[in-house]
């Protein structure tokens, strides 16, 4: 299967950008120059900026990512695996290949890479029109849909690994997820996205792999160690 993505390198960044009629690239430098306006969206973190533009009608959600997780098995972890989303950008066009419509589009990835890890990304994305899930007050009508999401989503090779409401948006086509953020072991993340679904909202992904139940050991043993340090700083 032929994957229609551009690379190049530019002033210190790998760029990769879908093969469109629309000059992604251009987008993005018009927005670090302050010719595109865009509308700040809560991203949670001073470490990510994102923004909401519109650009000859259509809307776009545009990031600029410098987080970096400085736990020593993290970084390990990425010397391995390499930048997370420009990996992202190829499996999310091979799944679409494949039929995938349930999650955002990427059209562009761009990475300022040293020894392996993404000092600075920027990412321009579809943005999906619609409702999120946590701006409703209940949602269990719409709890077989979401299973019926994150099992199509693991059916491709891919995993939300960050399973809360916001992330559900509700469309007039039904439901799709957003900000897939499954980097590291696939079938780890795939495990976490079916405990948070049990944990949360008390859906059954009917998932029994190694990985679900390493996931599930581990957060028993994380439970038992704040459990036994809470006792410890109250004698």
């Amino acid at each position: 299967m032929t994957v229609d993505i551009i690379k190049i390198r530019l002033k210190g960044f790998t760029v990769y950008q879908k093969k469109s009629g629309t000059d992604y690239l251009k987008i993005v430098r018009d927005y670090k120059h302050g010719q595109i306006i865009g509308q700040p969206l809560n991203s949670g973190n001073p470490q990510r900026s994102v923004a909401k533009i519109v650009v000859d009608g259509i809307t776009y959600v545009i990031k600029c990512e410098k987080e970096r997780d400085t736990r020593l098995e993290k970084r390990i972890s990425r010397f391995f695996s390499g930048p997370y989303y420009s990996q992202l950008l190829y499996r999310v066009t091979r799944a679409q290949h494949l039929g995938c419509d349930i999650t955002n589009d990427i059209y562009l990835v761009a990475e300022k890479v040293k020894y392996r890890e993404a000092l600075e990304t920027w990412i321009l994305a579809e943005y999906v029109e619609g409702t999120t899930l946590s701006e409703l007050k209940h949602i269990n009508q719409y709890y077989d849909e979401i299973k019926g999401v994150i099992n199509k989503l693991h059916s491709y090779d891919l995993a939300s690994n960050d399973i809360h409401a916001a992330n559900f948006i509700l469309t007039e086509n039904g439901i799709k997820i957003i900000d897939l953020s499954d980097s590291g072991n696939l079938a780890l993340c795939q495990a976490n996205d079916a405990i948070a679904l049990q944990r949360f909202y008390g859906i059954n992904l009917e998932l029994n792999s190694w990985a679900f139940q390493l996931v599930k050991l581990r957060n028993r043993m994380r439970q038992f160690l704040r459990q036994t340090k809470r006792k410890k700083i109250s004698s």
